[in-house]
């Protein structure tokens, strides 16, 4: 696939049009209408979310590219943890204090879609090649025919794993394929002296898989359906890991972010579920080697979910043409590989994939993903997700703890989120 030529620079006018104007969209010093006249310095806001400092310096590293390629544009990186980061996003656009690029998952596209514009006549202005990107996660990013935002990561969710503690125990190292028996008979034997074989919470991401891979689906005519037998089911096996095989730890009830990953990378559990985008912050925190996996077949079948991020430009950013030269730079080809050789995320952008792999240095890394997109689920959602993954979190801990039944839980939810 050939590389796309970026959109030119913006040709420079006199000094005395330079001058710095900071309001939340970006806005200009000069022009009419709220557009800049060309070649003045524009001031544009980006929101992402981050939940550590390494993720903080990517993002950082990318808008100074920006600056380095377009010279009138400077970028101010603000970030949320991801837990927070959309319930802010929604706050943000209230209050009228949205920046002008944001960051948008292709889950949340149903709850805030609104708030980013159609890219597709800025393609077409630049000749930007949209085909060059991982088709999937393209789509995944669309509403109602509109092209919301360019994907910069995509990927299944996999199983990270702790290799010495494999090593240290006498298991096998898991295949891609692997069974759920040899699942459990694994998570078993790494169950002792304080450590546990697995840890899993109650959002969405990290049982939903369960359920795809014994044959159920959790949506109904593009709306949630979470009491079904199949949901139920998949549910109570990942509850079931704690509750009644022990070897998964009970949640806690703070709905801390992140708390599978960070209870894998302290050593206190030797499997979770996440995506290739938390590889940077594994490989920057864990003194052990890391392995990955697919997700437990049940019955021959392993079903993943997948996720993926992109950056658009909000309807309300006064700079809407420097957000996106902004943007054409952030998911540009050399962006993606500095994104693929961070070990920040899988690239969407097709040609930086190996990139990826390389930096990885994980073995087994590429099968392992391979194998997961053979038969994932692109993991569509409907309207209130996010609320929905929140009530799964704090309701959850009820389940884990034993004081409610799986299907209680699961029917509690199903009654807030209609």
């Amino acid at each position: 696939m050939s590389m796309r030529t970026r959109v030119g620079p913006v040709a420079a006018l006199s000094i005395a049009a330079l001058a710095l104007v900071g309001c939340s969209s970006g806005t200009p010093s000069g022009g009419t209408d709220g557009e800049a006249v060309a070649g003045e310095q524009v001031d544009l806001r980006w929101i992402m979310s981050a939940d550590s400092q390494a993720e903080i310096d990517v993002w950082n590293h990318l808008a100074d590219m920006v600056t380095e390629e377009y010279p009138n544009i400077d970028v101010t990186f603000e970030s949320a943890a991801f837990q927070d980061y959309y319930n802010k996003l929604t706050a943000m656009a209230a209050a009228n204090d949205l920046p002008c690029i944001a960051g948008l998952q292709a889950q949340r596209v149903p709850d805030v879609g609104s708030l980013f514009m159609d890219l597709t006549e800025h393609f077409e202005a630049t000749d930007f090649d949209i085909e060059a990107y991982e088709s999937s996660i393209v789509e995944g990013l669309q509403q109602d025919g509109k092209q919301l935002a360019v994907p910069y990561d995509l990927g299944p969710y996999v199983l990270y794993y702790n290799r010495d503690m494999f090593a240290a125990a006498g298991v096998p190292e898991p295949t891609p394929g692997w069974t759920v028996e040899e699942f459990l008979e694994a998570a078993r034997a790494l169950t002792t002296d304080g450590q546990y074989g697995y840890v899993v919470d109650g959002t969405p991401d990290q049982w939903l898989p369960y359920v795809l891979s014994i044959g159920g689906d959790y949506l109904s005519g593009g709306e949630p359906d979470l009491t079904n037998d199949k949901v139920v089911e998949g549910f109570e096996f990942v509850v079931g890991l704690a509750t009644e095989e022990g070897v998964a730890p009970s949640i806690p009830s703070t709905g801390a972010s992140n708390w599978p990953a960070d209870q894998w990378r302290n050593g206190n559990a030797a499997m979770y579920v996440d995506g290739p985008w938390q590889l940077i912050n594994a490989k920057a925190n864990v003194p052990f080697e890391i392995g990955l996996t697919t997700i437990p077949a049940f019955d021959g079948t392993s079903v993943t979910t997948m996720s993926g991020t992109g950056f658009g430009v909000t309807t309300t950013c006064e700079n809407p043409e420097e957000a996106w030269q902004a943007i054409s730079v952030i998911i540009g080809p050399e962006a993606q590989q500095y994104i693929a050789e961070a070990g920040r995320g899988f690239p969407a952008y097709e040609e930086a994939q190996q990139y990826w792999y390389e930096t990885a240095g994980v073995e087994g890394a590429q099968e392992a993903i391979d194998t997961a997109l053979e038969t994932v689920n692109t993991y569509p959602t409907s309207p209130g997700w996010n609320r929905l993954s929140e009530l799964m979190r704090q309701y959850a801990v009820e389940a884990f703890n034993g004081s409610k039944s799986p299907e209680e839980v699961l029917s509690e939810v199903q009654a807030q989120v209609g």
